[in-house]
This record gives structure tokens, sequence and C-alpha cells, in this order.
């Protein structure tokens, strides 16, 4: 009787296995592996030829080698049967296989041998960009090690980048070469030695050298902080800008224009009597032009910020780059807000304010925290309209909004800035300079071209009792601002629209530790100007944009009004 039981317990495990293709056993290897042959004795290094081994428990090997130098698997065709490639890192010796128990290593000895790989010259371009691609066609090119281009005239090269090889064509990154002709050698082993093919006879290219060649300058001075444009042709070769020997950070770059801004060069003193140098480098650095020997150099009395980018708020953003002080000039990453941004708002829970733009902290707790303002996506209902803008927010004019970014790329409240409502620190308030009035306009076509020398109450002068602003009213100023008066018409809700011209210029005040007061334009400490210049508008789900990105240039004063 027991012997029947066993009997239907195994056939009903072979049925249940075969009724189930979803159904896995895993082999259980008793012993090491055993090597009993390989065939063929010899193979060429780098070539895809299978080495067939026989022999035992083979079917969960995991690691092989020849000569002591690992190798590829091609196949584990069974527990008795396994292949192998003799890549070009394997040399002459024994075959060694490796599972979970332990190794086996053959008898006998397999032989590599290693080919001379070879450039077809005929199926070689009459000539290739410097630094583009260029395919070598040949024979046993799986074993090349290094490319290398050797200048006409010169007796030493530089070596080409691989991105790609086979044992029919190797794909390269032109390198740097200093003249319109040079030959193509290649490096490769003989066994554990590097060897290169003659350099008499080896195959010769003609290199384009996409020299950069700069229009006159459309500048007769430089101004720190401004960002400023060269024209010509072959700019995309430029690697670097530099003034008084300064790198400049290059804000955009093609092929006939690059827009560079202008660094602080040490030495440099505030007012116009400044000269410097205007070189580039190109050709990832290997060459050089002087543009100016000496160029005149301007340090204006104000702050300028020029092609800023910050990202809104969501978690899914690409970037969580949200907030921008015009005081420091740095775009902080969000990581950053609690212990660096506004770490008073973060140890209050953001019970800085007692409503909007109306600090309830110290005067001292207020000042050690520089403004900053921010970009989120917005939605609500205006009457019976719904909108989905972009909105430009002081820290302190919304308890609403801090709580919505993100320090990390993951949802949940423990990623939040703050775990709920809550002000940031600094007072802020916006008004949009309206092109349809002609005294806005007049004021926004100054900033858009810098045409003024100093951001003071001379210049811009607060009357506290018109509550005016250079002459614009600011009687009712706005703690935040949309897209929708800003920006009227410009963005459709829910559809993505990138890299979108705005041109909207906005005056911004930043106040003392008391805010907005009954008087509050005698409370202002300094006032700025953000231009906003362009926007990837993004919405999320078809909603709030808040995976939007703003650039923008901004004008700062640098010492407080003095009432």
């Amino acid at each position: 009787m027991k012997r029947f039981q066993q009997h239907i317990a195994v056939l009903a495990a072979v049925l249940f296995a075969a009724g189930c293709a979803d159904t896995y056993v895993e082999e259980y290897v008793p012993e090491a592996p055993v090597i009993e042959s390989f065939a063929p004795a010899s193979a060429l290094s780098g070539e895809d030829t299978p080495i067939v081994i026989t022999g035992r428990h083979l079917h969960a090997v995991t690691s092989a080698s020849i000569g002591g130098r690992e190798v590829r698997i091609l196949e584990r065709v069974s527990n008795t049967q396994l292949s192998i490639v003799a890549t070009r890192d394997a040399r002459t010796g024994p075959v060694e296989l490796v599972n979970a128990v332990g190794k086996a290593v053959s008898g006998e000895t397999l032989t590599i041998r290693y080919p001379v790989p070879v450039i077809h010259a005929e199926a070689l371009p009459g000539q290739a960009d410097m630094f583009g691609e260029l395919t070598l066609k040949g024979e046993y090119m799986a074993v090349v090690r290094k490319v290398i281009f050797t200048p006409e005239g010169a007796g030493q090269g530089r070596e080409a980048e691989i991105l790609s090889q086979d044992a029919a064509e190797v794909v390269i990154r032109v390198p740097y070469v200093e003249t319109p002709q040079a030959r193509i050698t290649l490096r490769y082993d003989e066994a554990d030695a590097e060897v290169e093919s003659p350099l008499d006879g080896a195959p010769q290219i003609g290199i384009v050298r996409l020299v950069p060649t700069l229009d006159a300058l459309a500048f007769d001075r430089l101004i720190v902080g401004r960002i400023t444009t060269l024209t010509g042709t072959n700019l995309d070769q430029i690697t670097a800008v530099r003034v008084g020997g300064v790198a400049a950070n290059i804000a955009s770059q093609s092929a006939s224009q690059l827009r560079f801004t202008v660094p602080m060069v040490e030495g440099f003193e505030e007012g116009d009597a400044n000269a410097t140098t205007l070189a580039i480098d190109y050709f990832d650095d290997f060459e050089s032009a002087t543009l100016s020997e000496t160029i005149p150099a301007t340090v204006l009395s104000f702050k300028i910020w020029e092609g800023i980018t910050t990202f809104c708020q969501n978690f899914a953003c690409q970037r969580l780059e949200s907030f921008f002080s015009p005081e420091t000039g740095v775009v902080y990453h969000n990581s950053r807000w609690r212990t660096e941004v506004d770490p008073v708002s973060y140890a209050k829970l953001g019970a800085t304010c007692s409503k909007n733009n109306i600090p309830s902290v110290t005067e001292e707790e207020y000042n050690s925290v520089a403004p900053y303002f921010f970009f989120n996506g917005n939605t609500g209902t205006q009457g019976t309209a719904n909108y989905c803008t972009l909105q430009l927010n002081s820290p302190a004019g919304s308890n609403g909004q801090l709580k919505n970014f993100s320090f990390e790329n993951k949802s949940g409240s423990a990623y939040r800035l703050l775990p709920g409502n809550g002000y940031g620190t600094p007072a802020l308030t916006f008004r949009y300079l309206d092109p349809a009035a002609p005294n806005e306009k007049e004021l926004a076509d100054k900033v858009r071209n810098l045409d003024f020398l100093t951001i003071d109450e001379a210049t811009f002068p607060i009357d506290t009792e018109q509550k005016t602003v250079a002459g614009v009213n600011l009687k009712t100023p706005v703690g935040s601002t949309n897209s929708s008066i800003w920006a009227p018409g410009i963005f459709t809700p829910g559809v993505e629209s990138l890299s979108t011209p705005v041109d909207a210029v906005l005056l911004v005040l930043y106040y003392n530790y008391k805010g907005m007061t009954d008087d509050a334009l005698a409370n202002v400490k300094r006032i700025g100007f953000i231009h906003i210049v362009s926007a990837d508008y993004r919405p999320l789900n078809g909603t709030a944009p808040a995976l939007s990105g703003v650039t923008f240039n901004v004008y700062w004063q640098k010492d407080d009004y003095k009432y």
C-alpha cells in the first residue's frame, strides 16, 4: 500500500508540472563542474567563434576564463555542454569554469592566436570632421585597443575615443589634430604586449578643422553680470570664453551664436574705469584666440543676474531647483531650503508671519534670511472661469505653497519642505509693468535695455504719500502674481509650450522685518526688477503647470534705501 501511494504522489507532481507552463523547479547542483574536453584547441583573440566545452554539471556555471582571464559565456547548452568565446582579454592557458560549488580546470591548454587588424583604406572617406564620428572598416577589428591619429609630419599622435566595435568595424570619435591631414594607426595585443601598426604606409585621411570665425564685436564694452553675444561661424567649437583669464559661464551656444555672462575679475572696481582682455578657447581647449587685447569693462553699482532658470514644484519635475535669491545670485536646490535658504521658517514650521507679508519674527531672525522668490503651478477659479497658471511668489506671500515643494524626486509628506501650511520669512511684493501704460512701458524698456547706472532712492524714488515707486502706482502691491497678468494670452491651460517667449518686466519690493503694514512703502529695504524672458510651460496631468521652468534676468539694489 505504501509503494502505491508513492507512485500516486510522483504522478501528481508530474501532471502538475506539465499543466502549469509557469512552473519552475530550480536545478540543484550537487558538484563542482567537470571539464572533459573542449574544441577547437585554438582560437583567434576577439573572435566570436564558439569554443564548445563538454563535461558535467555545466548548466549552472557562473563564470569562465581562459588563461586566467575572464571570457564571455556564449550559451549554456545543457548540463553536459557549454560554449564560450575567446574575447580579446583571453590568454593562452587552461580553461576554467566556476559554479556555486567549486571550479574545474582543464588538463589541456587552449592556444590564443593574435590576428593583426587591418583597416580597409579604400573604404575610408576622403575627409572627416574633427570631433565627428568616423567608421573604420577592416579585418579583425574586435582586437583593436586604441585608434591613433598622427598629424602630418608629426611622430606622435592622439588617441580617438572608441564608440563601438566588432570584428568588421570600429566606430570612433576623431580626436584633436593640428593639421589638415593625419595617418591612422591601430594598437592591439600580442599576448601581454600592446603593439601598434606601422606609421609608414598607414592609411591617410583629411581632417576638417572647423575653426571658429568671429564677426566684428557688436559691443565696445563689457558689463559684469550681463549676458553678452558673440556671432560668427563654427562657434559651437568654442569650449571657453575668458575675460581677464576668468572663464565665463556660457548661457547658450550654436554654430552661429554664443551667449556668455561677463564674470567678475579680480582687480575690477565699481565704475567704468576697468580694462581687460577677451579671448576664446576652442577645439577642447587645445587652441585659443584673443578677440581683444584691451576692452573696457564696467562694474555697475547694482547686482545683475542674467539667464537664470528655476523650476516649479512637483516631485516629478526633472530639476528640483526652485528658489532664487537676488541677493546672492544663487539658484538653490530644494534640498537646501531647510538649511540654507530659509532655516528660520523651517525651525518655526512656517509660523513666521501673522498674515501675508507681515513677519512675526525678530529683526535679527528676519535679516538672517536672504530675500528669495519662486514660481509654482497654480489652479483655481476667478468668478465662473477656471484658470491654470504659473505663479510668481513671495515666500511670505502665501501660506499654502511651500508645502507643495519636494526636496527629492519622491512623493509623500516626508519629502515636502514643510509638513503643512506655512509662510517663508522674507516679505516681497511684485508689480507687473503694463506696456499699455506709457510710464510703465518706459520703465520696463529701461530695464530691458539696462538704461540706468544704479538702483537707489534718487534713480527710483519712493513716494510714501502718493504710494509710487519711480512714478508707478503701488497702492495695491501683491505677494504673488499669475501668468494671466504678466503673460496674458501666451499659455493655453493644459497645453505644453516649450521655450515660449514672455518678455515681461516686474518691479520687486523687498521689505524690512515690519513687512506690509499700513505704511508699507516706508518699510521697503531694497527694490529690483525681474525680466521674465521665457518659460517651458509644462502642465502636470493636463492641469497645473507644476513641471515648468522659467528663465529670467534680475537687477537688484546693492544697498538699502536711505529715507
